[in-house]
């Protein structure tokens, strides 16, 4: 997430629709290593966020 400049082409490019891109830019952490995120914590945002990434993926999401 550290590394991630907010272009979307990686949304665009992902042809089965796994990478959705939000208006939540908000990532503050007390360690950079809370910034790592592994399949459970991807899954994990995934669910709190359903609906909102279900709008994004048929609009922009800006």
């Amino acid at each position: 997430m550290t590394k991630c400049i907010y272009c979307g082409f990686c949304q665009e490019a992902c042809p089965v629709d796994a990478i959705v891109e939000t208006n939540n830019a908000e990532f503050s952490t007390e360690t950079r290593e809370e910034l790592l995120y592994n399949k459970e914590k991807l899954l994990a945002n995934g669910d709190r966020a359903e609906a909102e990434i279900a709008a994004n993926l048929h609009g922009s999401f800006l």
